[in-house]
């Protein structure tokens, strides 16, 4: 290679890399002047003062005909099903020959729904081969969310009683969480029990049985509740940590249906009563 080419070869590279040297300082150069912009606008809208609500103006808008033309192609994609849902919940559960209104310190609706609890604890028992005994059901009063009607009552008024999707559980608990629940109980003025008796007096216990025996604080009781009930829900913190639980998958609504239908195949016209297992003493 001849000294003249080398010498413009050692010029043209020594060009370029100082071309590269001043792109890479510009590109860098660049690169921190947008971060410093960007966090300048960061700590100017940092120190600004929070916006506060003071008022919300709200409107009802209607879904209904009014707001424009039926979709037919739609409407004949949905129309099976919403007719399919709308048959389901239109048949016939039971009849019931009053109204069940749930109220305190104890109510036929409240009774009605504790004593199927009670009774659907004690049969799964018994088929899943326990050996156990269920001694006391619990159902919180918020639980039940819309009364019964006289006459007939229907799938759909199931799920208006009991909307939500709890299940059966069976927790072992121990005498003085029995003892808790009960003193709740008594300090809400009553709520959803079976299997017990719980006397009130100025918001506290003033009696308390199990299967007419005196609450032992050392023994081990079984008690059938929902699973929101079981996790320590609506203040119920004493079952969390049950000395065993069993989750029986059965869905308490499912488990209403049921058995108030075989209950009116049986029996026909059914009859609910208020028997004094919670009460106000003067």
């Amino acid at each position: 290679m001849s000294n003249e080419y080398s010498s413009v070869l050692f010029l043209s590279l020594s060009k370029f890399n100082k071309l590269t040297v001043q792109n890479y300082n510009f590109k860098y150069t660049s690169m921190r002047r947008s971060f410093f912009i960007l966090y300048v606008i960061l700590f100017l809208f940092s120190c600004n003062r929070h916006l506060v609500v003071r008022e919300v103006n709200t409107e009802n808008i209607s879904v209904d005909s009014n707001i424009g033309p039926v979709d037919s192609q739609l409407e004949s994609m949905i129309r099976p099903y919403r007719d399919s849902i709308e048959h389901d919940m239109s048949t016939l559960v039971t009849i019931s020959s009053a109204p069940l209104v749930k109220g305190k310190p104890e109510s036929k609706l409240t009774n009605l729904v504790s004593d199927i609890l009670l009774e659907s604890g004690t049969v799964y028992s018994l088929k899943q081969n326990l050996n156990i005994r269920p001694d006391a059901a619990y159902v919180n009063y918020g639980g039940l969310r819309a009364s019964l009607p006289q006459g007939e009552i229907t799938v759909e008024r199931i799920f208006e009683l009991m909307p939500f999707e709890n299940e059966i559980v069976l927790i072992k608990i121990s005498g003085e969480s029995f003892v808790k629940m009960a003193e709740k109980i008594a300090a809400r003025g009553g709520e959803g029990v079976a299997g017990m008796k719980l006397g009130i007096r100025s918001g506290k216990i003033s009696s308390l049985t199990s299967g007419g025996k005196a609450i032992d604080p050392t023994a081990l009781y079984w008690l059938v509740t929902n699973d929101y009930i079981a996790n320590g829900g609506d203040q119920m913190d004493m079952f969390a940590d049950a000395a065993e639980r069993i989750n029986t998958g059965l869905k308490i609504r499912d488990v209403l249906i049921q058995t108030l239908n075989d209950r009116y195949k049986k029996d026909g016209i059914i009859e609910v009563k208020e028997d004094g297992r919670i009460f106000n003493e003067q």
